[in-house]
């Protein structure tokens, strides 16, 4: 089934981008045609796979959306690697206003890019939301209907995502439908903290979105490096490469896991254990 899903976390600097770079290049990689749409202002995801003279292009999204005789989303579309972009813009902020000043634009990005390619030209469209609680931001997961919330293991992290969800999932969700695909401990290195707190969320109402890579048990597993996205240096090399992490580093022991995240976009839940384990021994009899 063809999915379109939304990267976000109101709070910056856990690692929104390298997630939805990576999940995008690891669904392509399964044999997907895949699209990453930038709408963080900052560009962060464009310039990571290498799009950074887009930024200041002089047909962008923003044109897209905004004119009624503008250009087609394939104007703006570049690809890089193994799936294609559609790249932010510095004139986001001034898209920002007016998607908040238009009656209808907060489903601008859902009518003008999901719905026509979803399922024609793109079997899975993942978007790379601003980090706040904006009109850019609502307007990815009304066009999504999906979500995935990165979330560093500490108090700052937890509670921009209580946040999001008071403030804007749960309002959209009066609206049109909106899950929450999965939630993804990133950046992790190993402390009590961390264990305290996947601990907390393995008993708080989203267990069921966190994948089996993220649970606390992988603590206990001598031949695992810990739950979650651990930290790699290799993440922030590639981006300064302007590179996904399977190019910079295929041996990388984070690609599994991110292919799981993948895997989750795939079917549109977080697997159980029972049957993660029944895929693993199909893999490994493979």
């Amino acid at each position: 089934m063809a999915r379109a899903v939304t990267v976000s976390l109101q709070k910056g600097g856990v690692g929104k981008t390298t997630i939805a770079i990576n999940l995008a290049e690891r669904l392509a990689a399964r044999g997907n045609e895949v699209l990453l749409v930038d709408l963080d202002q900052q560009g962060n995801a464009t310039e990571g796979v290498g799009l950074e003279e887009f930024y200041k292009a002089d047909t962008h999204l923003g044109h897209v959306l905004t004119e009624d005789d503008g250009p087609d989303p394939a104007d703006v579309i570049q690809q890089v690697q193994n799936f294609d972009v559609i790249p932010a813009h510095e004139d986001f902020d001034d898209l920002e206003d007016k998607v908040r000043n238009s009656t209808f634009g907060m489903l601008w990005l859902r009518r003008k890019v999901v719905e026509p390619l979803l399922g024609e030209k793109y079997d899975y469209i993942v978007v790379d939301a601003p980090p706040n609680l904006g009109p850019l931001s609502d307007a990815a997961m009304i066009a999504t209907g999906n979500v995935i919330v990165p979330l560093l293991m500490s108090e700052p992290s937890v509670s921009g995502f209580e946040r999001m969800v008071d403030q804007q999932i749960k309002p959209i969700q009066n609206e049109v439908e909106l899950e929450i695909l999965a939630i993804v401990p990133n950046s992790l290195s190993g402390n009590n903290e961390e264990k305290r707190i996947i601990s907390d969320l393995e008993d708080s109402p989203f267990s069921k979105q966190l994948p089996q890579f993220a649970r606390s048990t992988h603590f206990e597993q001598s031949d695992s490096p810990g739950p979650g996205i651990r930290d790699r240096i290799a993440f922030s090399r590639a981006w300064r490469e302007g590179v996904p992490l399977a190019e910079y580093d295929p041996e990388s022991d984070m690609l599994p896991r991110l292919d799981e995240l993948a895997a989750i976009v795939e079917r549109g839940e977080v697997a159980s254990e029972s049957e993660e384990a029944q895929r693993e021994e199909v893999r490994l009899d493979g």
